[in-house]
């Protein structure tokens, strides 16, 4: 293959070009995440930009929801070529201005009129979550690490014609950079059921929060049976607080679904201190975007890892207060919340992402079927 910018650093893992990875696996991808919002909760933004060198496709998205009425999106995807460093799709584009400090996400001029430049700038150093593996009977289908930041974002966001100054004192973010193998978009042949197939279920939790004084992390996956395979938390303090973080340990969750849905509509966790004392956290909702905007598409359309020509950009935009609307966009979704935390002292009212999913049988909650919805 031929020799790309890349190749003139010192970071090969392999003797091959960087163009190819250590794996033939389809589901290998390397994806940047960024969440912006406003700390009054009124709007949030989803961006993303991936790359899948086994399926040779790169894409991007950045999904926005305003007062909880309307989301609009702009999606874009293209045939990724060898140059791994020329992060653009379209009019969508990242770029790494300082590793681990800085970064840039932007939108040109496209047909959904969502344009921005926006810095994001790191409060705390990133958190390595635990390494993801999951195992599908004889076949490893996740094996995966993701590094999860908080920062602050400036610049300039226009949506829906409105223009918005971003400053970093009212708009916060967070940025997450993950890579490995995991399901990404397409479809791969049937193959046999597995021995262990019990429950067919995926439960989901993400939780990315700010404090003025602390960051907080929580992440938590479990079977369909209810037991927890993966989960993880942390306190991280600013890179001026000179602390060392703090890790905790998942204890529990209470949720409340949105009646006839399984989408999240309230609720708390608990975590534990290395001393054991418990800390609560409960989640105030403010704003609901749903992730099938960005690709996170369960019921058909637009999916990220996939296939959709040599350069395709495409709009979106959808009316939340229509009924009709919210069952064709799926329960996978992002909630701005305020967070109110008992056990750690007075840290004040957070604000951050709760990310919530639940695909297939969940045993606590009475799911035995993907159908199944919350009474």
């Amino acid at each position: 293959m031929p020799l790309t910018p890349a190749d003139d650093y010192l970071i090969h893992q392999t003797p091959e070009t960087m163009d190819r990875v250590y794996t033939s696996d389809r589901n290998f991808y390397d994806r940047y995440f960024y969440g912006v919002y406003p700390i009054d909760g009124s709007m949030h933004m989803l961006f993303a930009f991936g790359q899948y060198p086994n399926i040779g496709v790169m894409d991007a998205f950045a999904t926005i929801v305003v007062d909880n009425k309307t989301q609009y999106t702009v999606r874009a995807s293209r045939i990724l070529g060898s140059d791994r460093m020329d992060t653009q799709v379209g009019p969508i584009g990242v770029q790494i201005t300082n590793p681990l400090r800085t970064s840039r996400i932007y939108a040109e001029d496209n047909e959904m009129g969502i344009k921005f430049d926006l810095t994001f700038e790191a409060r705390t150093f990133p958190y390595e979550e635990p390494h993801f593996t999951r195992m599908s009977g004889p076949r490893r289908v996740m094996d995966y690490t993701r590094m999860t930041q908080h920062g602050r974002m400036s610049g300039t966001l226009t949506v829906a014609g409105e223009t918005h100054t971003i400053t970093p004192d009212t708009w916060w973010g967070v940025r997450d950079h993950s890579w490995g193998i995991r399901p990404v978009g397409g479809g791969e042949p049937p193959s046999a059921p597995t021995p262990d197939a019990g429950l067919a279920g995926f439960y989901w939790q993400w939780s990315p929060v700010q404090f003025d004084d602390v960051c907080f992390m929580y992440t938590n996956s479990e079977d369909g049976d209810g037991s927890r395979w993966h989960g993880a938390s942390e306190l991280l303090y600013p890179y001026d607080a000179n602390r060392e973080p703090e890790s905790l340990a998942v204890v529990s969750h209470d949720l409340k679904l949105r009646p006839g849905t399984r989408v999240f509509d309230s609720g708390s966790y608990e975590v534990a201190r290395p001393d054991g004392a418990l800390v609560r956290i409960r989640m105030e909702p403010k704003q609901t975007l749903y992730m099938s905007g960005g690709g996170y598409s369960y019921l058909g359309g637009w999916r990220h890892g996939q296939y959709h020509g040599p350069l395709v950009v495409e709009t979106e935009s959808w009316d939340l207060t229509d009924p009709n609307v919210l069952p064709k966009l799926g329960a996978h979704a992002q909630t701005i919340c305020d967070f109110h935390v008992e056990g750690l002292g007075d840290i004040g009212v957070g604000h951050g992402i709760f990310e919530f999913l639940s695909l297939g049988a969940y045993q606590p909650y009475g799911f035995k079927t993907f159908g199944d919805v919350s009474k």
